[in-house]
């Protein structure tokens, strides 16, 4: 996370899931970069997820680096799916009564990993996700 941090050019706040969580695998410690755009999540000491906050949202400005060689921003669903394929998973956007809206989105799943992909109700590129499989 130091070489993380000094790449970035931000220090990050540091938080952890409480232990009310009761997780059996273990706490989920959050290094926010909010300057930046950017959340990584470990988890029982390993890299769990690295969120990209394509848009503002909430405390983080918006991710300003490349995605698959391209500014983050520039992306659609539709280019998304052109440039990728069909994804294995995917969920159209939907109000949920506990969270607030959940953005359309899909799931692309490797051997090693998985990218995660939210869209704006217009269809614009929101937040991406590079999580353990």
């Amino acid at each position: 996370m130091t070489e993380v941090c000094h790449r970035v050019g931000e220090l990050p706040i540091i938080l952890e899931t409480p232990d009310s969580y009761d997780d059996p695998v273990g706490k989920t410690k959050f290094y926010k970069f909010f300057e930046s755009g950017l959340e990584f999540g470990f988890r029982a000491g390993k890299l769990n997820h690295i969120h990209f906050f394509v848009q503002a949202h909430e405390r983080y400005s918006a991710y300003r680096g490349d995605m698959l060689g391209r500014v983050a921003q520039a992306w659609s669903e539709k280019e998304v799916l052109q440039e990728l394929g069909h994804a294995n998973k995917g969920g159209q956007g939907r109000l949920d009564m506990l969270i607030g809206y959940v953005h359309p989105w899909v799931k692309y799943e490797f051997e090693m990993h998985a990218l995660r992909m939210e869209f704006s109700k217009v269809g614009n590129l929101w937040k991406a996700t590079l999580m353990s499989a």
